[in-house]
């Protein structure tokens, strides 16, 4: 049995144009663009009032790592691998792959407390191992560009539903008797048996694939 696979990315945007996807093919395409120019706009002006390299979110992730870092336990191996120990636990820590045994950093690109701990001991700066992704330069690069407000006076009024006539399609008889039996699939084998109550022949599709 197949278990079905979830996107989270396509659930939030199916969220968040829950109310437009009830509504005809252009009025639908109108709403989804203003709610797009709205959030672009927001999220330009949000942006410039940003005073942090980082977005805020990304900063509070940074900065809550500098601060758990203080209480851990650190072992030197090359100047680039390190051990971390909490706990009566023990992480590794590779600056020069910036990966942590932990999973998060390379998960997240953000160094985690144990990464930050290392860094730290190195003397090196941990945003200088942040991903550039993350910066606020980035982000507001991403939404430099404007959506362009449409005006309404050119456009025509959507048809009604009661005023659209929608045909069948034409179709044309194809040549021959009408199949009845429909096309086995590769690998089906049209076996026959008897029936042990009735006596009767009764005809099954087996698959050997």
């Amino acid at each position: 049995m197949f278990g079905e696979l979830y996107s989270n990315l396509a659930e939030s945007f199916n969220n968040w144009i829950h109310d437009a996807r009830s509504l005809p093919i252009l009025q639908m395409v109108d709403k989804i663009r203003v709610q797009m120019m709205e959030m672009t706009a927001k999220r330009k002006i949000d942006a410039a009032l940003w005073d942090t390299p980082y977005c805020p979110k990304v900063q509070k992730i940074i900065e809550k790592n500098l601060q758990e870092r203080r209480s851990l336990a650190i072992r030197h191996s090359d100047g680039i691998k390190f051990e971390v120990i909490e706990s009566m636990k023990t992480y590794a820590v590779d600056l020069h792959l910036q990966t942590c045994s932990c999973g998060h950093w390379q998960l997240v690109k953000i160094p985690c407390k144990y990464a930050c701990a290392s860094i730290g001991s190195n003397k090196e700066v941990v945003t200088q191992y942040v991903s550039a992704f993350y910066s606020t330069e980035v982000y507001m690069a991403a939404y430099e560009r404007n959506i362009q407000p449409i005006p309404t006076f050119d456009m025509s009024d959507p048809p009604q539903p009661s005023d659209v006539l929608i045909k069948p399609p034409t179709t044309k008889r194809l040549p021959g008797r009408p199949r009845k039996r429909r096309i086995h699939s590769r690998g089906e084998v049209d076996h026959a048996y008897i029936c042990s109550r009735c006596k009767q022949t009764v005809r099954a599709l087996q698959c050997y694939t």
